[in-house]
């Protein structure tokens, strides 16, 4: 009876003595996905116009409008007539930038912030760059009117008319001239990477698809400089 009494306690012993069970592991919670910056809007130089301002020299202002969510900015500004872009970089708005006067250029501001690496970019807006005194203005933008944006169109034997107006307050219509950029994808027209049809006059017979959609833009040039238009869709019956 004694022995049995004493392999009880042991046993109890060695059940009390066990491991105890062992705790679930703790979730991880994981990292909030990285987020890139708001884009900006784009101020001055306003989009489609002549700059005439210079602060200094030929240095340009730009501005935009800052976001909270970016720490710094780049400043991408391209010549239109060479395609070479200048990157610049800016704690935050307004910015002072070098050009060449008599010059067309696109611009675009990249926002940047230091707790990622993506990037957001805005609208690209193009100007005419006067200068200083410069005694000829750019032509206005050219008002594109047929077709007109959003319109759906018939072809005549596989070809659509594009009509337009330009002015120049110091050159004759009859001595401006015209590149016309058209093609199916809205952001090669907006920067030129398109074939040009070249026009002294304000309108030109383009050929087409049916069922397919058009974007165009038309450069309007006099002796000295040139202007672009806005780009207008359409789509072919």
């Amino acid at each position: 009876m004694i022995r049995y009494s004493l392999i009880l306690v042991l046993s109890l012993c060695l059940i009390s003595c066990g491991s105890a069970p062992s705790e679930a592991p703790t979730p991880v919670t994981p990292a909030p996905p990285e987020k890139a910056p708001d884009a900006v809007e784009l101020n001055k130089p306003l989009n489609n116009t002549t700059c005439l301002e210079a602060v200094n020299t030929n240095q340009v202002q730009f501005t935009w409008t800052t976001v909270p969510s970016a720490s710094s900015y780049e400043i991408k500004i391209t010549n239109l007539k060479t395609n070479v872009t200048e990157t610049k970089v800016a704690a935050t708005s307004p910015a002072l930038i070098s050009l060449t006067a008599g010059e067309t250029y696109a611009w675009a501001v990249v926002s940047k912030s230091s707790k990622t690496t993506l990037t957001a970019t805005s609208p690209s807006w193009k100007f005419f760059f006067a200068g200083t005194g410069e005694s000829s203005s750019a032509p206005n933008p050219a008002q594109l009117l047929s077709p007109l944006s959003g319109e759906s169109v018939d072809a005549l034997n596989g070809q659509i008319k594009l009509s337009w107006k330009a002015t120049d307050a110091d050159t004759p219509q009859e001595s401006l001239s015209y590149e016309i950029y058209i093609g199916e994808d809205f952001a090669k027209v907006a920067l030129n990477d398109v074939p040009k049809v070249k026009s002294t006059t304000n309108s030109i017979s383009v050929p087409v698809q049916s069922g397919k959609i058009y974007y165009w833009m038309v450069k309007t040039m006099d002796s000295k400089s040139a202007s672009y238009s806005s780009v207008n869709g359409f789509r072919v019956n």
